[in-house]
């Protein structure tokens, strides 16, 4: 007993058992008043795809046979379902009006030559996905004296192929043998390749003891062979393909006029004669695969014209056409030159913060479908820096199809070609060097054979970093300080504001920026010199909130600094001055406002501006003596943390003396405020500051009439979630526990603004229903017992967490490897004619946009796919 395993390496024709379809949804969106299109990514979802047994078994035979001749059945065995499978094999004489066959055996015809491949009687075969051999059924009937051994009385044996893995797989043929005294003509079909040429081969037997009369063979040669003169023998003799009497005796050879069927008439065979003929062919299929051809046979069994003739065919004899496997990858749309220029893309020069986009091109130039994992080979950019792959929009990601960690190409047909765009981010602290070209090399090699790849270049420059910014009094259009650098008006304030004490008053101000994108830090100080931050006497604190209203006459939420601006944005805000208490009116009270580039300040002297305004404060009430200012609010991370400056100001003309505390109450469970001291008096929190015992603080660290800054550390518990809002008392005390004044800091948690989140359920029988509840765990996907395709339907939400409204949202997504567009996408807030997808059937990219994403509000982008594998 022989199993024969047949294992080939498969081409990526399509998706196979346990195979992972990925896949991801993009939303692209602008901030209120803001030109910059940020990106927001769903979580991956993935579906494997289910096992599928399938196969074919071709074909039933009939023959004509003598008393103790052994005989042979050709057939294909093919596994047509997406995983391998073993086969176990099997025959037996099935009951009828005849007689049994005795000494029966399956071999192997693994080129399908119509020839077994040794005398190894099988019992089991393996198959890889799409591949298939041939078998060879032997059998002898039996001698003179046996039951059932008349003229004219057969015999049928069953060929019986059980799936391994499938038990209700279950393929059979039926082959029949007749007894006969009459000729026994049989015809078996061969390719074979000899110096270059491809050749066609007809064997021919005479299986008896009685000549054959006239015998007709036919051959159509399918559309991927054409026919080659001047290479036609029978028995190595010369044959003319031209029609008429000019062939040698006994054999009328033609080529018909379609110019596609070879005809053959033989006068005769004799009593156990045999031969052949063979004519050339060329292959005109370019594709891998087999190339599959019988012929048709006509023969006067009994040397009688007045009786019908036979008619039966040969084996299927296959030539087939390796996979060969290459690829390449380059700038140029049109083809596949993969030299100079079409082997080099050239961007822009970008800047500092920027990202540059390089479109370039994977072709399959091999014969197979195949599919090609992404990498990057190569590249010089100044670290850190980020690179990544996406399609053509340039928004949405390429993902894994295979399941080996990799971005791939999914599948891409022989001669198919596929745009990707190479996508490089720098940090806005990454200048690069001046003259240098930098280049990334992206790299795309075969799956189905790794040892092919190909390369491109591309190439570009980071510029040097050049910004400006204009900080100006607004809405007014005079003494509003345009201009980098006018920070006085001669000298003067450029504008004055006036205000009572414990009162407050507000300045408008605006940001304007030019150069490489960066946000922008705001600060104030009393007299210009802001590497020591000191506020103005009668100044207790200053905070800064987004402009609802061009005046400040309503506030949004506070900041601390501006929005990411590009080249040419502006943003407004508002400077809101707390005033103190204090003994005596002051007038014309200084107080410089200073924005600087949270990345180029110290690189680049436009990076910062500054402007000199006055205050007039009026009424001054009683002396104080201690203040803690000011509340602050700000975001923050789970498990993350964040610093508040306070000032704790000493109106008293004398030191503190004595011990006192900050005691802290956090409304929120898990989350703690740790307290330092501002030792280095830079206003900036350092690692040179002084922790703080809350329980006892000296008061020799706050001097007659001083500002103190104590910087408070609040770290939220690390399971905080999104969302929630802890409120924290700060009370400094008396080491006897009276309250000298109190600070509340006010910390949300926060991921993003914009969470987007991708689910998936199940529509087996694609009736537009999920089956079970929407998840964003793996599911399976494949047909039904019935063959029918099963569905899967999508559910992408987006939520805005944050309390401002988003301006313009696209949904972006795309059909996922080995799936068609079933269910069009539904999207209840979009825009009217904003939603694009592919027709049913098709595959591609999806989008559809909202004019807004308001705050605290959830959204629906919904569609489903139909599986088209195996």
């Amino acid at each position: 007993m022989t199993v024969a395993i047949l294992w080939t390496h498969q081409a990526s024709a399509g998706v196979l058992a346990g195979d992972i379809i990925s896949n991801m949804a993009v939303g692209e969106y602008k901030e209120e008043g803001s030109n910059v299109v940020q990106t927001s990514r769903s979580n991956l979802v993935e579906t494997a795809i289910l096992p599928v047994y399938a196969a074919t078994l071709v074909a039933s035979r009939s023959q004509n046979a003598q008393i103790s001749q052994t005989i042979q059945f050709p057939h294909v065995l093919t596994n047509t379902g997406n995983i391998t499978d073993t086969y176990n094999l099997s025959t037996q004489n099935l009951t009828d009006d005849g007689f049994d066959l005795n000494n029966i055996k399956i071999y192997a015809d693994t080129n399908q030559d119509g020839i077994a491949d040794n005398i190894n009687n099988l019992s089991s075969i393996t198959l890889a996905p799409g591949q298939s051999t041939g078998l060879i059924v032997e059998a002898q009937v039996p001698v003179t004296g046996t039951t059932g051994v008349v003229l004219g009385n057969s015999a049928k044996l069953s060929l019986v192929a059980n799936s391994a893995n499938n038990n209700t797989l279950s393929l059979n043929n039926t082959d029949t043998v007749t007894l006969s005294n009459s000729a026994i003509v049989t015809v078996t079909k061969s390719f074979f390749a000899q110096n270059g040429t491809t050749y066609v081969r007809f064997d021919y037997a005479n299986q008896s003891a009685m000549d054959s009369g006239q015998v007709i063979l036919t051959d159509t040669l399918p559309a991927s062979l054409s026919y080659q003169s001047g290479k036609e023998t029978w028995r190595g003799t010369a044959l003319n393909p031209a029609s008429g009497s000019n062939d040698p005796s006994g054999i009328d050879y033609y080529l018909d006029t379609d110019g596609r069927t070879v005809k053959a008439t033989l006068t005769s065979i004799p009593a156990n004669g045999t031969g052949n003929i063979q004519f050339a062919v060329n292959v005109v299929q370019t594709t891998a695969g087999a190339i599959s051809n019988t012929v048709n046979v006509s023969y006067d069994h009994d040397n009688n014209t007045s009786t019908a003739n036979i008619s039966t065919t040969s084996n299927t004899a296959r030539w087939n056409i390796a996979p060969t496997y290459r690829v390449v990858l380059n700038a140029n749309a049109n083809n596949t030159n993969n030299s100079g220029s079409d082997d080099q893309f050239t961007a822009t020069s970008i800047t500092a913060g920027d990202e540059v986009s390089f479109t370039n091109y994977v072709w399959n130039t091999g014969n197979t479908d195949d599919r090609f994992n992404l990498t990057i080979n190569s590249d010089n950019f100044p670290t850190p820096h980020q690179v990544e792959f996406y399609r053509a929009d340039g928004v949405t990601p390429l993902l894994d199809s295979n399941g080996d960690g990799i971005p791939d190409t999914g599948n891409l047909p022989a001669g198919g070609m596929l745009p990707i765009v190479v996508k490089v981010r720098l940090p806005t602290t990454n200048e690069g060097a001046t003259g240098t070209v930098y280049t990334v090399v992206p790299k795309a090699q075969s799956l189905g054979d790794s040892t092919q790849s190909d390369t491109v270049t591309n190439n570009t420059s980071i510029a040097a970093t050049n910004i400006s910014v204009d900080l100006t009094n607004g809405p007014e259009t005079s003494n509003n300080g345009i201009g980098n650098g006018a920070t006085t008006n001669n000298g003067n304030a450029w504008k004055t504001l006036t205000g009572e004490s414990n009162g407050q008053v507000v300045f408008p101000l605006t940001v304007k920026h030019t150069g490489a994108a960066t946000t922008y830090q705001f600060a104030a100080d009393g007299d210009g010199d802001f590497s020591k931050l000191e506020l103005p006497t009668g100044i207790a604190s200053v905070r800064y909130f987004d402009s609802t209203a061009a005046d400040c006459s309503t506030l949004g939420n506070e900041i601390g600094q501006t929005r990411l601006l590009k080249n040419g944005e502006s943003q407004a805000y508002c400077a809101v001055v707390k005033l103190k208490n204090d003994t005596a009116t002051l007038t014309n009270v200084p107080i410089y406002f200073k924005v600087s580039s949270a990345t180029y300040q110290d690189t680049n002297t436009s990076g910062f501006d500054t402007l000199k305004n006055a205050i007039n404060i009026d009424t001054l009430n009683a002396v104080g003596t201690v203040s803690f200012d000011p509340d602050l609010r700000g975001q923050i991370t789970p498990g993350g943390t964040i610093v508040y400056t306070h000032t704790l100001y000493n109106y008293t003309k004398t030191a503190l003396t004595g011990s006192y505390q900050l005691v802290t109450q956090h409304d929120q469970p898990g989350f703690t405020s740790t307290y330092y001291l501002d030792s280095n008096a830079n206003g900036q929190f350092d690692s040179t500051d002084t922790l703080l015992d809350p329980t006892n603080i000296s008061g020799s660290l706050f001097p007659a009439t001083s500002q103190v800054h104590i910087f408070a550390k609040v770290q939220s518990p690390v399971n905080a979630p999104v969302g929630m809002i802890d409120t924290a008392s700060i009370q400094f005390k008396t080491s006897t526990g009276t309250v000298l004044d109190t600070a509340t800091d006010i910390t949300r948690v926060t991921t993003t603004q914009l969470r987007l989140y991708k689910f998936q359920a199940k529509d087996d029988d694609c009736n537009g229903q999920a089956d079970s509840s929407y998840t964003t765990n793996g599911l399976t996907i494949g047909r039904n017992t019935n063959g029918t395709a099963q569905c899967v339907l999508y559910r992408v939400t987006v939520k805005n967490e944050g309390a401002s409204a988003i301006g313009q949202f696209n949904f972006r997504d795309a059909t996922p490897a080995a799936t068609v567009m079933e269910f069009a996408p539904t999207c209840a807030s979009c825009t009217s004619g904003s939603i694009v997808a592919p027709a049913k059937g098709s595959s591609g990219t999806l989008s559809g946009q909202l004019s807004s994403v308001a705050p605290n509000s959830i959204y629906n982008f919904e569609f489903g796919v139909r599986y088209v594998g195996q």
